[in-house]
């Protein structure tokens, strides 16, 4: 097959060819790896962090074949053969099959801990973007290379199938089904067939309970959600995951649309998984296939000529290129424009029931989620959000955001210029808006517990217990609600109540 850049969509060619140019600046051709970029990257390459990625590198890989110019193939293989070299070989090992996440990390210890000494996930992500590279290039590798990564696809499902992946875990899940099947049809393995067919088939089964997937609204995994769906469709030969690969990826596009405010640049929340609040100022896989959808200025990503937040997360450009999502025409109306006010609602479970709310305005967009007070357990879970305008600022600066801090179980209610808040335990809303800094803040910008005068948005605030207002960074102002002393609940066992009355300002 050997696509070519010529083959893409004009907006798709743009990403590959972006993102591969950034990765260019990162590659250390003494060791066949790219350079780790950190959590913010020098965008030009003079700077880097002291030590080396080997997922990144694979994607890399990906991207310089399909590039094709003179010395990509060359050095794509030198790219692989590092990479398979930091494979765990380690049959009675939890982590058999899976990858070192850098060369530079120490062996896992004994015993070993999840996500500590070691990531599980590395085995799909590698492998998933392995099979694609043997779907489209296979003819271009060395023999020796595709034996030796015949034997890293088995080592990984061996790995893989001990896990015990729960289909809950949606990205992963999404991935692993696509790898089995794949590489049980490669290697003549019914069994890792039928073992990636049922894990597509749970998949599908939750999916189907409420049109949702266990990581809601997530800007970043969902981002993975659809390139494993994608896989689904176009590098697998199951029948069964590619018609449930087409289902799933129509329903959530449309949900993925109703929750986008193509004026703000964002999703609006809740969140379950998040590294950020705004998608133009870190990179989000779900941003990368919007700017499929709309092209590089509308979408919602950073600008390439400053550090990046999340910086890694664009080496996985070409993974998003590489094949087109199939976005529903009624939906992808939403990313180019805002098509009308409108309020919001998801069941994502029931028994005990959970729910997402949002209100998309012309100028503010909010987001909630209920949670029959069940604590999520997530670091990244953030389930009350506001967008918002902010007049008079540069492009890139033109929207504020406000996220609820997770400490205890939380329920949250978004509606019409209204946010109600109910917690068991401390309340902290984290206020993120250019100029809004103790000392050299703009002067419309006043926050006192019950009213938050910002620019272009005004917060009047209920609240059960008294507030606090702190100033944790710059352009950042933190309100705490529900403190005594130095506690961090609520001695009388009494829940937390904020009601956020919302308002639009010139």
């Amino acid at each position: 097959m050997a696509v070519r850049p010529e083959d893409l969509a004009p907006e798709a060619r743009d990403l590959l060819e972006r993102s591969v140019a950034w990765m260019d600046h990162y590659w250390d051709a003494a060791r066949g790896l790219l350079w780790g970029m950190g959590e913010v990257a020098d965008w030009d390459g003079s700077t880097h962090e002291d030590y080396h990625i080997v997922r990144e590198s694979t994607w890399y890989a990906l991207g310089l074949l399909v590039r094709g110019r003179t010395g990509d193939a060359g050095r794509a293989v030198q790219a692989l053969e590092a990479v398979l070299a930091w494979q765990f070989d380690e049959p009675d090992k939890v982590y058999h099959g899976t990858f070192y996440r850098a060369p530079e990390e120490p062996h896992p210890p004994e015993p070993a801990v999840e996500w500590k000494h070691y990531d599980p996930n590395w085995r799909e992500f590698i492998i998933t973007a392995i099979s694609v590279i043997l779907s489209e290039f296979e003819k271009m590798l060395p023999r020796s290379l595709v034996e030796r990564i015949d034997i890293a696809i088995r080592r990984a499902v061996e790995g893989t199938l001990a896990r015990g992946l729960t289909a809950r875990y949606t990205n992963i899940a999404l991935m692993q089904a696509q790898m089995l099947v794949y590489a049980g049809d490669r290697m003549g393995e019914r069994s890792w067939i039928e073992a990636g067919e049922e894990m597509g088939r749970e998949v599908h089964r939750l999916f189907e309970l409420h049109g949702a997937f266990e990581e809601y609204n997530s800007p970043t995994y969902y981002g993975t959600d659809i390139y494993a769906l994608g896989l689904w469709q176009a590098y697998c030969s199951s029948p069964l995951l590619r018609q449930w690969g087409a289902e799933i990826e129509e329903a959530l596009w449309r949900d993925i649309a109703q929750f986008y405010h193509a004026g703000l640049k964002n999703v609006a929340g809740p969140y379950d998984r998040s590294y950020g609040m705004d998608m133009r100022r870190y990179v989000a896989l779900l941003g990368e296939y919007i700017w499929l959808v709309t092209g590089r200025e509308d979408a919602p990503f950073p600008g390439l000529n400053a550090p990046l937040g999340h910086a890694g997360d664009f080496c996985f450009g070409p993974m998003v290129a590489i094949r087109a999502p199939r976005v529903p025409a009624d939906a992808a109306v939403h990313f180019r424009s805002l098509q009308g006010e409108r309020c919001v609602e998801h069941l994502l479970a029931d028994g005990p029931p959970r729910k997402a709310t949002a209100w998309l305005a012309e100028r503010v967009m909010t987001g909630a989620e209920a949670t029959s007070l069940r604590d999520i357990g997530q670091g990244q879970f953030h389930p009350a959000t506001i967008h918002w305008h902010v007049p008079h600022a540069a492009p890139e600066q033109d929207a504020g955001s406000v996220r609820l801090m997770v400490v205890r179980p939380v329920d949250a209610v978004a509606s019409p210029h209204r946010l109600a808040v109910t917690s068991l335990g401390p309340v902290s809303f984290l206020i993120a808006c250019p100029g809004v800094s103790r000392g050299h803040g703009a002067p419309e910008a006043s926050v006192t517990p019950d009213h938050w005068q910002l620019p272009g948005l005004e917060v009047r605030v209920e609240a059960s217990t008294p507030g606090v207002v702190e100033y944790p960074g710059e352009d950042q102002i933190l309100v705490r609600y529900g403190l005594h002393g130095e506690h961090t609940g609520r001695e009388d066992g009494e829940a937390v109540q904020i009601v956020l009355d919302l308002s639009i300002r010139a």
